[in-house]
C-alpha cells in the first residue's frame, strides 16, 4: 500500500513537471531598442538627421536675420517718424510669425517622416518576430515596455535585430550598388551510369 502511494506521488510529480514544461512559452522584445539597432533604423535616422540639419540651418538664418532687423530698428528708431516705426514693427512681427511657422512646420514634418519610417520598420520587425516565435515554438511575444519584470533569458531582442538585418539590411539599396557576392559551390555531377 505504501509503495502504491509513493508510486502515485512520483507519477503525480512527474506529470505536474511535464505539464509545467509544456506550458505556454513566453518571450519579449525591447521594440524601441530593436528599431534603433537595425541597420535600416540607423540609416533612416541618419537620413532624417541630415535633412533636419539642412532645414534647421535655414531657420537659424531666419533667426539671425530677425536679430539683425531688430538691431537696425533700435538704431533707427530715434530718427524715424511714428508711421515709419509702425511699418518697421509690422515688418518685424510678420518676419517673426513667418520664422515661427517655419520652425513649427519643420518639427511637424520631421515627426511625421520619423513616424512613417519607424512604422515601416515596425511592420517588418513584426514579421521577423512572428518567424522566430514560430520556429522557437514561442506562444506569446510581448514588448518590454509593457512588462514590470521578465527574466533576461526571455529577451529575444538581439536575435530579432540580427535576423532583421540579415533579411532586410539597411532597407532600400541605392541603384547601382549590389550586395556582396558569396561563392557558390560547384554543382556535383553524378558519375556515369555503370561506374561507381
Amino acid at each position: 500500500m505504501r509503495r502504491l502511494a509513493i508510486a502515485c506521488l512520483i507519477a503525480t510529480a512527474t506529470f505536474t513537471a511535464a505539464a509545467r514544461a509544456q506550458g505556454p512559452k513566453l518571450a519579449y522584445v525591447d521594440v524601441q531598442r530593436a528599431i534603433q539597432e537595425t541597420e535600416e533604423g540607423k540609416a533612416a535616422r541618419g537620413r532624417l538627421k541630415t535633412e533636419f540639419d539642412q532645414r534647421r540651418s535655414q531657420i537659424d538664418k531666419k533667426s539671425a536675420d530677425l536679430e539683425k532687423m531688430q538691431q537696425e530698428y533700435e538704431k533707427q528708431a530715434p530718427v524715424l517718424s511714428d508711421e515709419a516705426k509702425r511699418k518697421k514693427q509690422e515688418e518685424f512681427q510678420k518676419a517673426v510669425l513667418d520664422a515661427r511657422k517655419s520652425a513649427g512646420d519643420l518639427q511637424e514634418d520631421m515627426q511625421r517622416q520619423e513616424q512613417q519610417a519607424m512604422a515601416n520598420i515596425l511592420q517588418r520587425l513584426q514579421q521577423v518576430v512572428a518567424e522566430i516565435a514560430e520556429r522557437e515554438s514561442i506562444n506569446f511575444v510581448m514588448d518590454k515596455g509593457g512588462l514590470l519584470f521578465a527574466p533576461s533569458a526571455a529577451d529575444i531582442t538581439n536575435e530579432v535585430v540580427r535576423r532583421y538585418n540579415d533579411r532586410f539590411g539597411a532597407g532600400e539599396k541605392p541603384a547601382g550598388k549590389a550586395g556582396p557576392k558569396t561563392a557558390q559551390p560547384a554543382p556535383k555531377t553524378p558519375p556515369p551510369p555503370g561506374k561507381k
